[in-house]
């Protein structure tokens, strides 16, 4: 990690497996489902669940970054909160607990938003993290009236910004930057980050200018597990090897669904419940189709997997079983190469302290965190 993001990347290797919660920030969470317990995510709750979760040690809150919501009967994700204002609240409500907010490139001047994370680092004392997206889905961009650049273009312009955020968080005197995307002048801003540094940097990328981008600018890099544990090891290792050649070390974040019961039984039916019998089925539909995820060549198998993988946590992937099992899973994921996991609960509140309770001090015997 970048020898500048000190309090953040302290707070990141603690632990060979950090964990944080995702998606609290968003109505439904993670899950697209129909049943009456479904997250609501009020600010009551979601400040109550950063405490709750700060208490128990977890390292971070992330938050999914949704502009409008999916439809269907629920609308899931339509109630959210932006997320570098929720960020900056959360760090305001608890004591040790990071938190990021979420970006999307081409919505944010990179000085206005520089500026605003620097309010949301000092406010957490370096508690304050930046999650960077250069793409997203079309139809928030249409809604928000802006054109989504051309895949690689995403990534041209996702570089002058990250430059631009980064010199104007460390830069003494004013500086001028001429781009193709972005041109500024006489640019200075105070106060700086939190104790001279820069808040930590995680990037989202699958593509091969995505993982680029990461290597080159991130200290951790978010990939989604679409393929299960297939490629998991030869992935993470390529990925380090590739920041390497920027001469920097980056860790690895990734998404999982956890549902966690005394028996593996009573997480698979309640799995089945929330994500099969009572799935938002047009949410679903609406969001697989909505990320690019149905082919022509798409067999109704595949499809059928990735609607219940999406209503069962957006896509996330599944870790269904008791604590032994789930503990098992994520030692498993720590021993591919995963440093960090954000975990999506149907409900949080309800559903984190079991897995406070029986699955944290399994991983601590398992020697994948200290108490």
């Amino acid at each position: 990690m970048n020898e500048n993001a000190t309090h953040a990347r302290g707070q990141l290797e603690r632990n060979r497996l950090n964990l944080g919660l995702f998606g609290s920030n968003c109505s439904g969470g993670l899950a697209v489902t129909t049943v009456p317990e479904r997250w609501d995510a009020t600010w009551e709750n979601n400040q109550e669940l950063a405490r709750m979760a700060d208490d128990a040690g977890m390292e971070f809150m992330l938050p999914l970054g949704r502009w409008k919501g999916y439809g269907g009967v629920t609308d899931h994700n339509g109630s959210n909160f932006e997320t570098l204002t929720w960020a900056a609240g959360i760090l305001a409500s608890t004591q040790n607990i990071m938190a990021f907010g979420t970006v999307h490139v081409s919505l944010f001047n990179p000085v206005v938003a520089a500026k605003q994370m620097v309010t949301a680092d000092l406010i957490g004392e370096g508690r304050f993290g930046i999650n960077i997206i250069c793409g997203w889905n079309n139809d928030e961009f249409d809604m928000l009236g802006v054109d989504l650049a051309l895949h690689d273009d995403r990534y041209d312009q996702g570089q002058e910004w990250i430059d631009i955020v980064t010199q104007a968080w460390i830069c003494p005197e004013p500086f001028d930057y001429d781009g193709k995307f972005y041109k500024v002048k006489k640019t200075n801003i105070y106060p700086k980050p939190y104790g001279g540094g820069r808040p930590l940097i995680v990037c989202a990328g699958n593509s091969d200018r995505g993982r680029e981008y990461a290597a080159r600018n991130a200290d951790m890099m978010f990939t989604n597990l679409r393929d299960g544990f297939d490629g998991v090891p030869e992935n993470t290792s390529a990925l380090r090897k590739m920041a390497a050649g920027y001469g920097r070390k980056i860790g690895v974040f990734s998404n999982v669904s956890v549902v966690c019961r005394p028996t593996k039984q009573e997480a698979e039916d309640y799995f089945h419940y929330y994500a099969v019998e009572h799935a938002d089925l047009d949410a679903v539909e609406n969001m697989i189709v909505g990320r690019g995820l149905v082919k022509p060549d798409t067999t109704d198998e595949r499809l059928q997997e990735l609607r219940i993988r999406a209503a069962g946590g957006n896509g996330a992937l599944p870790i269904i079983g008791d604590p032994d099992y789930v503990v098992a899973t994520m030692k498993r994921l720590s021993e591919s190469g995963v440093s960090a996991l954000a975990i999506g609960l149907q409900n949080y509140l309800e559903q984190f302290p079991y897995f406070r309770d029986e699955v944290l001090p399994r991983l601590e015997h398992e020697g994948l965190r200290i108490k």
